[in-house]
């Protein structure tokens, strides 16, 4: 079997089980699950948009907050400051998610490695600033309550098992974009890119343009996740957006894996749900849950179902044909 084939069964299986736990869950009428796996999808959204920029592309980036807020923000403005339509003000924060991604991409991707890191990370605090500065905007660190819910024929977004299953259908389609994506000569140019960008460049791949993609649909995914959060809590503020979350969407990635489809599910499972098996220690809840994912990252490295396309070899990213094509001196080292 090869190494493709060794980890897509297990996550086969892996996204079966998930299927039927997601199902199941709503019979069993348990407000608590109900609710905490919403949160889990929520994140998973967010999460797959940052599992293609860098677990395909290889840019780290950790703007995903930022366009969290544009969405956040969107659907609390329009919705109840404007009086907008939920659904409109939700499309209304992906196409501004789509204009922003674009204005900061095109400059910022011209950086690599830990310089995108820094500049990525100085435009995540800046978002959080500028939300508690602008009270005007977005009434600073008091926040916008109060957002009407999302409804679709008989479902309300109000109604948790109505959330949750709208909240699921986003998921599976976001999974089903990162797919599609990733399968296609599109998805091929990024893992070109991201293991040898020069290389790529002589393919006739433009990794600027290729790595701009990835961006803007990353950034699209993540104001999805941030509007779906918002009319599921109904508020939102600038804590939403701090640190502790640009970390935790870090990690939820590295416990599921990068590069794999279902992973961004997994670990964003294992972040949101582990702390509630330590809620009884009290004051030791942190440092447990903290070394508990430690002990994750150091004991499976690629996550869960991780394969670390940086570490791949080019013959396992590009076609036969391409391959054959390529000057004998550049495959030397594949």
């Amino acid at each position: 079997m090869t190494l493709a084939g060794a980890w897509r069964r297990p996550e086969a299986l892996a996204g079966l089980a998930l299927l039927v736990m997601v199902v199941a869950v709503p019979l069993t009428g348990s407000y608590f699950w109900v609710q905490n796996l919403s949160i889990v999808a929520i994140f998973a959204i967010a999460v797959i948009g940052l599992n293609i920029l860098l677990g395909h592309v290889g840019q780290v980036s950790f703007a995903q907050t930022t366009f969290m807020a544009v969405g956040g923000y969107s659907s609390g403005i329009f919705a109840v400051t404007l009086g907008v339509n939920p659904w409109l003000a939700l499309l209304t924060g992906v196409v501004l998610s789509l204009v922003l991604s674009t204005l900061i991409g095109f400059p910022l991707l011209r950086l690599r490695g830990h310089y995108l890191g820094m500049a990525t990370f100085a435009v995540a605090l800046g978002t959080q600033a500028f939300a508690s500065a602008a009270i005007g905007l977005t009434q600073g660190a008091i926040g916008i309550s109060a957002i009407p819910p999302l409804r679709i024929g008989p479902m309300d977004f109000s109604n948790p098992t109505d959330a949750y299953a709208i909240i699921w259908v986003f998921c599976a389609l976001a999974l089903l974009v990162a797919y599609l994506f990733t399968s296609s000569r599109v998805g091929r140019d990024w893992r070109a890119i991201a293991t040898r960008e020069d290389i790529a460049q002589t393919l006739g791949i433009n990794p600027t343009r290729s790595k701009l993609l990835a961006f803007v649909v990353a950034g699209a995914l993540a104001a999805i996740a941030g509007s779906l959060y918002v009319e599921l809590t109904g508020t939102v503020g600038p804590d939403l957006y701090g640190i502790s979350t640009i970390l935790n969407i870090f990690i939820m990635l590295f416990i599921g894996g990068r590069g794999s489809l279902i992973g961004p599910v997994i670990g964003s499972g294992v972040v949101v749900l582990l702390p509630d098996l330590f809620s009884g220690l009290q004051q030791y809840e942190s440092v447990i849950f903290m070394g508990v994912l430690l002990a994750m990252i150091v004991v499976w490295p690629a996550g869960v179902f991780g394969k670390l396309r940086d570490t791949m070899p080019l013959s396992s990213v590009l076609p036969t044909s391409v391959l054959r094509r390529m000057p004998s001196a550049i495959r030397g080292d594949m």
